[in-house]
C-alpha cells in the first residue's frame, strides 16, 4: 500500500489544477487517471476566460497558455458580441484554445512539481475510517489517503459511492457534441431556432467536422451514438450529410 495525504480521481484540468494547487502548498498529492496518457479522443472545450487566465499568471503559467491560443476581446452573450477590452484586468480577453491542449499544458506543469500520476488504472472502490481513506485500483493495489477527491465529471464514480447527492433541477435541453467526417458539404456555421443552438465548423485538420446539435428531447445518460448524432441532425438540417467515422460523441444536458 502506498500513502498520500490527497489521491485524486481524474486528470481532466479540474483534478489537474487542484493536483497543482496542493503541490504548491507543500501536500504530498497524487492521480489516478484511466487514460494511459494526456491525449484526449476530441477537442472538447474550447478555451479560457479571463479570469481562469489570471489564475494561471498568478501561478506564473498563463504565457504557456497564451502563446498556444488565439485571442479574443470579444464575449459572446446570446450570441450577442460583447467587448472586454476594457476590463479591469492584466488579461481582457477569452483564448480560444482547446482542451487537448489545455491538459497537455497543465499535465507538464504538474509534472514539473513532481505530481505523481497513476495512468492507465481506474479506482473502483474504497473505504474510510477516522484516519482515512484506502482506495483500490483496478489492477489490484492500493492507496492509503487523508483524502481522496473526485474530479472524475458530473456522473462521478467518487460522489456516487461515498453518498454525496448531486442536488438540483432535472435536465431540461441536451446538446451532442462530436467530431465527425461528412460525405457531403454541410451548412457551415451557427443556427438557432426553437430547438436552441446548432453549429457545423470546419476543424484544423480540414477533414473532420466539429458538430453541436440540440437534441428535440432530453437524451439518455448512455454514452450517444452515431445513430443518434444522426437522427438529431435531421431533425435540424433534413439531412446527416452523410456523418461517418466518428473521433468521439458526446452528451451534455442543461
Amino acid at each position: 500500500m502506498i500513502d498520500h495525504a490527497v489521491v485524486i480521481a481524474g486528470a481532466g484540468p479540474t483534478g489537474l489544477m487542484l493536483a497543482g494547487e496542493l503541490s504548491l502548498a507543500g501536500v504530498d498529492v497524487a492521480i489516478v487517471e484511466r487514460r494511459a496518457n494526456q491525449d484526449l479522443a476530441g477537442s472538447c472545450a474550447g478555451g479560457l476566460h479571463s479570469r481562469t487566465i489570471e489564475i494561471l499568471d498568478q501561478r506564473g503559467i498563463a504565457d504557456r497558455f497564451l502563446s498556444q491560443g488565439t485571442v479574443a476581446r470579444v464575449a459572446l452573450f446570446s450570441l450577442i458580441p460583447l467587448d472586454i477590452s476594457d476590463f479591469p484586468s492584466r488579461h481582457p480577453y477569452v483564448l480560444a484554445l482547446w482542451q487537448n491542449h489545455i491538459e497537455r499544458i497543465l499535465a507538464g506543469w504538474v509534472d514539473e512539481l513532481g505530481v505523481k500520476i497513476y495512468r492507465g488504472r481506474e479506482i473502483t472502490g474504497f473505504t474510510q475510517d477516522e484516519r482515512g481513506v484506502d482506495v483500490q485500483l483496478s489492477d489490484d493495489h492500493r492507496l492509503r489517503a487523508d483524502y481522496l477527491v473526485g474530479c472524475d465529471g458530473g456522473r462521478s464514480l467518487i460522489r456516487k459511492a461515498a453518498g454525496i447527492e448531486f442536488p438540483g433541477w432535472d435536465p431540461t435541453t441536451s446538446n451532442l457534441i462530436a467530431e465527425v467526417e461528412m460525405a457531403e458539404e454541410p451548412e457551415w456555421g451557427i443556427r438557432r431556432d426553437a430547438l436552441g443552438l446548432h453549429s457545423l465548423s470546419r476543424l484544423e485538420d480540414g477533414g473532420r467536422v466539429r458538430v453541436l446539435v440540440t437534441e428535440q428531447h432530453v437524451g439518455p445518460t448512455t454514452e450517444p451514438t452515431l445513430r443518434d448524432l444522426s437522427g438529431a441532425l435531421i431533425a435540424v438540417y433534413g439531412t446527416d450529410y452523410g456523418i461517418h467515422s466518428p473521433t468521439w460523441i458526446s452528451r451534455f444536458t442543461d
